[in-house]
């Protein structure tokens, strides 16, 4: 969809054909590693990769074949410097520094993270942890999910162990897109009374797409009163949608005839306007090098990305004078009933300010979990005594 609209954009000159190539990524990350150094040949530029565990070493690949890399998922900090990995574009703002923000806001410094068991998940797990404690922040600890509901009942025991965690970050599908471990982790929290109001639940993979919730009801909370009253401890980031969701672009473009998939919007991941927009992006930054006279090589594209403003699949993409990503998100929560989820609190990338939208959350039991010290956020103090 993203290569047939960019084709027929009468305001991008790119001054080659676009084509694209679905390179398969292996699921265990050594192996994923090996395949990409064959992928060379393939490719004039690289959306990807989806594992985080390589994202470092992808990327020095990337330089070394003078290829640009575009990702969304890479969350490995040292790929913020632009200094040393000049290839390497973000189609969107780093994760990290969204959690960063909020949990600055709300004053929850004390992190644990939760990951399922996919080797995805868990390299993204490590990676997170390293670039949260960069900032400085105390992850506490780093656990995936044993199968089963022992397995489960034992990773929460472990979180117990734990001083003081405030947030604790859940690295898997989200149960709102049929993540059945996250339901089944959720579930298990609130019978071993653990969604008290202690713990802030905070899915990480929401935070990589927009998440349709206007005029949206979740079907997975009905009939499932435990994950209902389970879910009210969850607050949910996404990226927000503008005018149109996801699954009302997605509607859109099904109608014109440019998706003959028969899929209705409802069975599509919004991970699908992502990808679009991605590739997007690189067409702009492609454009953006061309209309300067620049010859199109991998740092060269990677360089262009700056002071963006585009359509994106569902809502508009923009950069700032350094490359970096000014997409708004917003936080979202439920009312411990119902399947509905309701905006509370609006993140504005460009002045790095959360803006209360009048609706306050709702925590269990009434109770905002305890802040912590704020010279956690501040990069000048050193914190002492807990």
């Amino acid at each position: 969809l993203a290569v047939g609209r960019i084709s027929r954009d009468p305001s991008l000159d790119l001054g080659h054909r676009l084509d694209y190539v679905i390179l398969q990524e292996e699921c265990e990350t050594p192996r994923a590693l090996v395949r990409f150094t064959g992928f060379g040949k393939l490719s004039s530029a690289f959306i990807g990769p989806l594992n985080p565990g390589f994202c470092e070493v992808a990327t020095h690949l990337g330089e070394n074949w003078n290829k640009a890399i575009f990702s969304w998922m890479c969350i490995n900090y040292k790929l913020d410097s632009t200094i040393h990995h000049n290839a390497f574009a973000r189609t969107l703002p780093s994760p990290t520094q969204v959690l960063f923000k909020i949990m600055k806001y709300f004053k929850w410094a004390h992190v644990g993270i939760i990951a399922s068991s996919e080797d995805i998940w868990m390299y993204t797990a490590k990676e997170l942890a390293t670039a949260l404690r960069n900032h400085g922040l105390p992850v506490g600890i780093v656990t995936s999910l044993h199968k089963g509901e022992k397995g489960i009942e034992d990773t929460w025991n472990k979180i117990k162990e734990v001083n003081n965690i405030k947030i604790i970050l859940l690295c898997m599908h989200s149960v709102l897109i049929g993540g059945q471990e996250q339901a089944a982790l959720l579930t298990k929290a609130l019978e071993m009374g653990l969604a008290d109001g202690r713990y802030i639940f905070v899915p990480y993979d929401t935070l990589l797409y927009s998440l349709p919730y206007q005029n949206n009801s979740f079907s997975v909370f009905d009939n499932d009163s435990k994950l209902q009253e389970a879910y009210d401890a969850v607050l949910t980031i996404t990226l927000e949608s503008g005018e149109r969701t996801f699954y009302d672009a997605f509607r859109d473009a099904k109608e014109s005839g440019e998706i003959i998939r028969d899929l209705e919007a409802t069975q599509v991941s919004p991970l699908f306007g992502t990808i679009y927009d991605a590739i997007y992006f690189m067409a702009m930054a492609m454009d953006s090098a061309r209309r300067k006279g620049v010859r199109a090589s991998g740092a060269n594209i990677a360089e262009h990305t700056k002071n963006f403003s585009f359509p994106g699949f569902s809502h508009w993409i923009e950069t700032d004078s350094c490359g970096k990503g000014l997409n708004n998100y917003v936080i979202l929560d439920t009312d411990g009933h119902g399947n509905q989820l309701f905006p509370t609190h609006l993140l504005d990338m460009s002045s790095g300010s959360v803006l209360s939208l009048g609706q306050a959350i709702h925590f269990p039991n009434e109770v905002p979990a305890k802040p912590d010290s704020s010279c956690w956020f501040d990069p000048d103090v050193l914190c002492t005594e807990g």
